[in-house]
């Protein structure tokens, strides 16, 4: 899904839009077009802290006897939290879970002295900012059960001026499928059967 499919969308449901082409938008969207960087900001924020998290990793080398410390704010400017804490050690680009390793001070990521090779860390990544000038190509940066609410979201805040019912309705909506929206377990688990009834 892209910047466009969600700007269209959001018109769609405003009656705004037949589904021409609104890369050079008319007096009638204009305005609309206009205050959406801000309503997309909103709602993907909400989806990234609330409902589905952005992931994204980090790889980084690190030689043993050496001491790691990685200023996240800097190195990974898109950093937002790692709860919990998950890194991997990459052998023969096989991710092994590793231990020796904490954030501190919320920003700063710390290897033990005697870790050795290439290791992979999966974070929670802050979204891009939308923008007049961000192109209708760029994709949105989120699943695809939680891009499709965005137009949803868009659509109530951008419209209580014109129909404060049809916003309300929307509103209601998107609060609906956002309470749906469950994050993946991202622990690590074995699991095995036991037959309890001795067919097998």
């Amino acid at each position: 899904m892209t910047w466009y499919d969600v700007k269209l969308a959001t018109l769609q449901k405003m009656f705004a839009s037949d589904g021409t082409d609104i890369s050079t938008p008319d007096e009638a969207t204009k305005e609309y077009i206009h205050a959406m960087p801000q309503a997309a900001n909103e709602v993907v924020e909400m989806l990234c802290t609330s409902g589905r998290h952005l992931r994204k990793s980090y790889t980084v080398d690190k030689t043993a006897g050496e001491a790691l410390s990685v200023n996240l704010n800097y190195e990974v400017p898109s950093f937002w939290r790692a709860e919990p804490l998950e890194v991997y050690k990459l052998v023969n680009d096989v991710p092994q879970l590793t231990g020796g390793v904490q954030i501190v001070g919320g920003k700063y990521l710390v290897f033990d002295k005697e870790l050795d090779g290439e290791f992979e860390f999966f974070y929670d990544a802050k979204p891009k900012t939308f923008t007049d000038d961000t192109p209708d190509t760029q994709t949105i940066e989120l699943p695809d059960d939680a891009a499709v609410l965005m137009p949803l979201y868009m659509a109530s805040q951008l419209y209580k001026d014109d129909d404060i019912t049809i916003a309300t309705y929307y509103r209601n909506e998107f609060e609906t499928a956002f309470d749906r929206l469950v994050n993946p377990n991202r622990n690590s688990t074995k699991e095995r059967f036991i037959c309890e009834t001795g067919w097998w």
